[in-house]
C-alpha cells in the first residue's frame, strides 16, 4: 500500500514501470539504480538493446514503493557520462530505418518524462544528448492498460488454442526444448530475422525461461512450430499480486486467427484471481485486441528516445 505521505506518483505508472524494470534487470547482467532512473548493461549479450540503456524516470523505481519519494533530475553531464560508460561496453543494434543510418549503436538513453512536469526540465535534457552526437526521437507515446484477474475456475496446463485452430495447442515451457523456434517465431514477427539483428533472442528467451519463479513463457505449438508466443512476468517472491505481460507476438503467417487472444487468456488464467496485470502498446490494433479481452487503459507513458551510433 501507498504511504499517503508518499504518493507522489500515481499506483498505475508505479506498478507497471517497476514490473518493466525489474523484468528488464531480470535478463540483464548488471543494473544500477540511481535516484533517477536505472541503467542496464549485458555485455555477454550486447545486441540486446533493452539490457544495454540509461531509462531516466526523474523517480526511483525501487519496490514496494520506495519509488514514490521526491523527483529527482540527473546531473548535467548525463549525455557525457551516459556516453562514456557505453563506450566501455558497446553493443550492436539494429538504427532506426527512417534515415538508414549505418553502424552499430554505442549507447542508449530512453528519457521517460511522464511524472516529470517540468518541460524545459526535460527539454534541456534532451539537447543535452542532441548536442552531444545522439539521434533523439522525440515524442513517443505507450498506453499503459490493466486488467484485474477475475475469480475463475483455474485454465488447464495445456489445451487446444480455439475452436478456429484446434490443431494448436497452448503450454508453457518449462525447459527450452522449444526454444529454438520460439526464437524463429519471434524474430519473424518483428522483423529481427530480416535485420539479422535476431542473435541476442536467444540468450534473453533462455534466461527468461530458465526462471520460472519471475516469468512464465507461454506458446501456441501446431505441429511442432511456435505460432504464436506470450511473456508473462509476475515475479511471486516480491509482488505476488502483480504481473506484467512483457511481449505477445504471432508468425505472420497465422494472423487474425486468434492465436494471441487465445495464448493470453490461458496464460491469465494460470494467474490468481485479483492479480492486478499490465502491460503497454501504441499499435491501434493491439489496443482493441487487449481491450477484447478485458484490459482497459490506464495512463499514458511520454518519452524520447535517444541513441549514439559509431
Amino acid at each position: 500500500m501507498v504511504h499517503p505521505s508518499r504518493s507522489i506518483l500515481p499506483k498505475w505508472y508505479a506498478e507497471a514501470k517497476f514490473l518493466e524494470s525489474e523484468a528488464i534487470g531480470a535478463t540483464s547482467d548488471t543494473t544500477h539504480s540511481f535516484i533517477f532512473g536505472r541503467m542496464y548493461k549485458t555485455p555477454s549479450n550486447r545486441t540486446y538493446r533493452d539490457g544495454n540503456h540509461l531509462r531516466i524516470n526523474f523517480c526511483h523505481l525501487e519496490f514496494p514503493y520506495d519509488c514514490n519519494g521526491s523527483l529527482s533530475e540527473p546531473p548535467d553531464n548525463i549525455a557525457a557520462t551516459v556516453t562514456s560508460m557505453y563506450k566501455k561496453c558497446p553493443y550492436q543494434s539494429q538504427p532506426f530505418e527512417d534515415d538508414g543510418a549505418e553502424g552499430s549503436v554505442l549507447a542508449r538513453c530512453v528519457v521517460d518524462y511522464t511524472v516529470q512536469g517540468d518541460a524545459a526540465l526535460v527539454a534541456s535534457i534532451v539537447d543535452q544528448f542532441d548536442g552531444a552526437g545522439y539521434k533523439c526521437e522525440r515524442g513517443l507515446q505507450d498506453s499503459v492498460m490493466r486488467l484485474v484477474v477475475a475469480q475463475k475456475e483455474k485454465e488447464k496446463e495445456e489445451e487446444p488454442c480455439s475452436s478456429a485452430r484446434p490443431s494448436a495447442v497452448i503450454r508453457r515451457l518449462v525447459d527450452c526444448d522449444a526454444l529454438e523456434q520460439l526464437v524463429a517465431c519471434n524474430a519473424k514477427t518483428f522483423g529481427y530475422d530480416a535485420a539479422g539483428d535476431a542473435g541476442w533472442l536467444l540468450a534473453k528467451l533462455a534466461r527468461q525461461i530458465n526462471q520460472p519463479k519471475a516469468f512464465s513463457v507461454y506458446v501456441a505449438m501446431e505441429r511442432d512450430k511456435v505460432v504464436a508466443f506470450a511473456v508473462i512476468y509476475n515475479p511471486t517472491d516480491k509482488v505476488p499480486d502483480l504481473a506484467f505481460v512483457q511481449v505477445v507476438g504471432t508468425d505472420p503467417d497465422h494472423w487474425r486467427q486468434g492465436l494471441a487472444s487465445a495464448v493470453i487468456r490461458h496464460a491469465l488464467g494460470q494467474l490468481p484471481a485479483g492479480t492486478r496485470v499490465y502491460l503497454e502498446a501504441f499499435e491501434k490494433h493491439a489496443i482493441e485486441l487487449y481491450q477484447n479481452i478485458g484490459f482497459e487503459k490506464v495512463g499514458t507513458v511520454h518519452s524520447t528516445e535517444c541513441m549514439l551510433f559509431k
